[in-house]
């Protein structure tokens, strides 16, 4: 795919006579890899609790659409603005484990939503989880982008893959308990989340980071190479606020769609997982894709799809409305690993604070805007709003035609 692999783990020779085995820390990496990514799961598991719970908490503590708006913007800009400090402090800091910490904020952020006494310890836990997302996801995802060698591009869509269905089942599971057996219950679900962090803090060897390739103090780095690819990250920062706002916007206010039709709470939760796992599916395609056709012609038809397609789900009822929207989540958030790897092949140094630039500050951009998004749907109607939502990628599809980084795969020689 042509990416700078400068900072991989170094291969090991084989003796001339004995047979290869592998080293230590090559097998450690791997096996590094592979709890990495399962840790993803496990922490995107809990991040849509909120967006699931969301019409039953309102009805619970009697607060509005607004309000409702406003949680989740707590919850993305707290998860969000943060991503981008805390890949500094993993690039340059080296601290160790901090997204265990992180995985831990999200797991008790999330589920106790169920027992929060009052709107304000709804609000307090929306920031506690949005600190945990900050916290997990730029070191994770730089740890990813270190050990996968130069296979970066499909590895990490399978560490997007596995996030995304996390995503996907968190409504379906948030909402099944709450209706099922009471909203407290929803806390028992801290209990594996939990000792997964425990697990994932024992078993990744957090030493195995790959120091820079530069005689110059990570600060200055980083300035450095923030000024020479300035364009570029702008470029990409304003897909990523495209998506971010339709995604989030979505998620927040599809429950109250669904509710406003006469469905249970259960129905808008498979909405949201139909669209997420669709995503997650959509990731993986459109990174072998852009092995074969380069990134910026695989984003350009995903976000160009992704307008029929949302505005179909929106307009249309029963099954033909999940089935569309699961496909415009399949073309738009399938672009999520095509971006952040983009970000990362342009700071491979600085994979981290890459990461969490896109994944972070992008997506905080977005979600600084649900609030007032909610807002409006309570004047003008959810479905004019989310229309107007629906058009978002069409801007974002031109923006991709300014794009100059390929990311094709150079051919083996």
């Amino acid at each position: 795919m042509g990416f700078d692999t400068d900072g991989d783990l170094p291969a090991v020779a084989a003796p001339p006579i004995r047979t290869a085995v592998p080293s230590a820390p090559v097998i450690a990496a791997s096996g590094a890899l592979g709890w990495l990514i399962f840790a993803h799961f496990a922490n995107d598991l809990y991040v849509n609790f909120l967006n699931a719970l969301l019409p039953v908490l309102a009805e619970a503590h009697h607060f509005s659409l607004a309000q409702a708006g406003v949680l989740v913007s707590v919850a993305t800009i707290s998860g969000s603005i943060l991503q981008p400090i805390f890949g500094y402090l993993a690039d340059s800091a080296r601290i160790r484990a901090l997204a265990v910490v992180g995985l831990a904020s999200t797991v008790l952020g999330s589920s106790l939503l169920g027992v929060a006494p009052s709107y304000a310890a709804l609000a307090f836990l929306s920031l506690l989880y949005g600190f945990g997302i900050a916290a997990f996801h730029p070191q994770s995802a730089g740890l990813v982008h270190q050990l996968s060698g130069e296979k970066k591009g499909t590895r990490f869509a399978t560490y997007i893959m596995a996030g995304q269905t996390g995503q996907a089942l968190s409504p379906l599971i948030a909402a099944y308990i709450a209706v099922r057996a009471g909203l407290p219950w929803v806390a028992a679900t801290a209990i594996p989340g939990l000792i997964i962090a425990v697990v994932l803090l024992r078993v990744v060897p957090w030493h195995l980071r790959i120091p820079h390739r530069s005689d110059s103090p990570g600060g200055q780095d980083l300035r450095t190479a923030l000024r020479q690819n300035m364009r570029g990250l702008i470029r990409l920062m304003g897909l990523v606020l495209s998506r971010s706002l339709v995604v989030q916007c979505m998620l927040a206010l599809l429950p109250f769609l669904y509710r406003a039709r006469g469905a249970p709470a259960t129905t808008g939760a498979a909405a949201i997982t139909a669209m997420v796992f669709a995503g997650a599916l959509g990731g993986m395609a459109a990174g072998y894709l852009s092995d074969r056709y380069g990134r910026r012609r695989v984003l350009f038809v995903s976000f160009l799809m992704a307008t029929p397609l949302f505005l179909g789900g929106i307009l249309s009822t029963g099954p033909t409305a999940i089935i569309l929207l699961a496909l415009g989540g399949g073309a738009l958030f399938g672009s999520s690993s095509l971006v952040t790897v983009e970000a990362q092949s342009l700071l491979p140094t600085h994979a981290s604070t890459a990461a969490g630039l896109m994944m972070g500050l992008g997506m905080g951009m977005g979600g600084l805007m649900v609030g007032t998004v909610g807002a409006l749907a309570q004047v003008f109607g959810i479905v004019r709003v989310l229309t107007v939502v629906s058009l978002l990628p069409v801007p974002g599809s031109l923006l991709t035609l300014t794009l100059t980084h390929e990311g094709r795969r150079r051919p083996s020689s």
